[in-house]
């Protein structure tokens, strides 16, 4: 006992927590009771609390904040991860007695990266068996193989070997506490009882790097019937991404770089954020798109053969849309088959951010710009944001594609309040678009211009200082629509003015 209380003081005194509050009123003034709480009674409350819960208590007060951490006597945020000099059997054995010794008291958030070898994979197995016997409510299971190459190249191959020899694991996790779950870099067992799991307040899920077939996917999803967010990364072997209906909490969707994936399908209602990076699908489906807020589209990839209802359908009802990232090639894809399809598209009534990812800024892809807002008018569109190409030559001094040249919307953009411009290099379709923008956006308030640093992107300039000073002269002489609009020229990409998908 007196060991356990020595250990308890330790922890409390390591909080920067004040023992000494009492429960007495103040002289004057309101009584913030809350507050005053001596911290044994706070900390005995948020043990009480699930993990969600106890966290949002940090809003309460100053005292408050950062207390849940040390709401256990025992450590309940562990991270285990080997030394490079220290030899898998000592690691293995400092781990098993560090869990001995702890007991089975609970664990808030656990996280395990290892590279085990096929004879250590039932070190995993009786490390999982541990995890779920301590109510684990936050668990990040890491066994990839990290490749260490900088060369982008060697890093796809080192990237492509480390799955090939990626363990073989029977994930089998009952913990009916366990809410957050973070998988990556090994292969899911085919066998049958493969992720049967009772997990039905499991709320997020991440899977990276995981060799997976869509039958697994399916199994996973049948035993997660709580499931507010599914990410999806790096898992090679996925053909297919199917939602069932059974699905009804899930609100988010992200599948990033699955090479191999060629088919979404979701029968879910509830979906508010769709967010996909990867080769352009063949065939899609969403039961729900009015329901969407958030959607992410990105390929660097050629346009598969579509019919033009595959995407006038989800892009006509996307009534409740706030934020939407687009890639040039999408844009392209859009423009052109809303120019033929016999019912055009609707307006975005709530459409706030637009992102447009350019990998060129060829004529075609000016025009592709035009349409876009030709074909899908934006009323409340707030914020503009455009990745333009890296590239110091100016495309627009070449022909890529023979194509009719769309006019400049003749509507305005009367909610455009902030433009922002990233890696603009001064070429000839960048200051057309920027001319558009400031003279059609009555009450823009900022329109920032990102430079490429270190890179002039003119033959006539021979340091920054000088390509800084062109592209000032150059956007000085736009005229613009709005009196207090304020052109921010600048080669520090800041946080101060991000888009919501700057981070996918």
């Amino acid at each position: 006992m007196e060991t356990k209380r020595r250990r308890r003081e330790s922890y409390v005194s390591s909080s920067t927590l004040d023992p000494s509050l009492s429960l007495s009123s103040p002289a004057a003034g309101d009584v913030d009771r809350l507050t005053q709480l001596p911290d044994v009674l706070r900390l005995y409350i948020l043990s009480l609390l699930p993990l969600k819960f106890a966290i949002r208590t940090s809003v309460l007060s100053s005292k408050w904040r950062g207390i849940w951490r040390f709401r256990w006597p025992q450590p309940s945020f562990i991270n285990i991860f080997p030394s490079p000099s220290l030899p898998h059997p000592e690691f293995v054995s400092l781990v098993d007695d560090f869990f001995r010794r702890r007991g089975f008291a609970r664990i808030d958030c656990l996280q395990i990266m290892y590279s085990p070898s096929a004879l250590q994979i039932p070190d995993i197995k009786r490390w999982l068996s541990y995890a779920a016997s301590c109510s684990v409510c936050e668990f990040y299971l890491d066994l990839s193989l990290k490749a260490s190459s900088p060369n982008k190249t060697r890093r796809r191959g080192a990237r492509a070997a480390a799955a090939a020899a990626a363990p073989i694991l029977d994930f089998n996790f009952r913990s009916p506490t366990l809410n957050h779950l973070t998988l990556r870099g090994f292969h899911l067992s085919a066998s049958p009882p493969s992720f049967r799991m009772l997990l039905f307040h499991l709320e997020i899920l991440n899977l990276w790097e995981i060799c997976l077939s869509s039958a697994s996917l399916r199994r996973i999803l049948a035993n997660c019937p709580a499931l507010r967010s599914l990410s999806i990364r790096r898992c090679q072997d996925l053909k297919k991404v199917a939602i069932p209906v059974s699905a009804i909490r899930l609100t988010s969707l992200t599948v990033v770089d699955c090479r191999k994936v060629s088919a979404i399908s979701v029968l879910a209602l509830g979906l508010r954020s769709f967010r996909f990076s990867g080769d352009l699908l063949k065939t899609y489906f969403i039961q729900s798109p009015a329901m969407l807020e958030d959607v992410y589209i990105s390929s660097g990839t050629a346009v598969p053969s579509v019919s033009s209802g595959d995407w006038v359908k989800p892009f006509g009802a996307l009534a409740s849309l706030k934020v939407l990232t687009l890639c040039s090639i999408t844009l392209e894809c859009i423009a052109d088959l809303s120019a033929h399809a016999e019912v055009g598209f609707h307006l975005f009534p709530n459409l706030v951010e637009l992102q447009l990812l350019m990998t060129m800024m060829a004529d075609s892809n000016l025009s592709d710009i035009y349409g876009f807002f030709k074909y899908c008018p934006c009323p409340r569109l707030e914020k503009l944001f455009l990745e333009l190409p890296m590239s110091t030559c100016d495309p627009s001094m070449s022909t890529f594609l023979l194509v009719p040249t769309e006019e400049p919307p003749k509507v305005g953009f009367s909610s455009l309040k902030f433009v922002k411009m990233n890696g603009f290099k001064g070429h000839l379709n960048e200051m057309l678009l920027a001319g558009v923008l400031l003279m059609k956006s009555g009450n823009l308030e900022h329109f920032a211009v990102v430079a490429p640093r270190g890179n002039n992107g003119e033959k006539c300039e021979t340091s920054t200082a000088n390509f800084l000073q062109c592209l000032s002269t150059k956007l000085s002489l736009l005229p613009k629509a709005s009196a207090k609009a304020s052109i921010i020229l600048t080669e520090n990409d800041t946080s101060q003015f991000r888009p919501v998908h700057s981070e996918v």
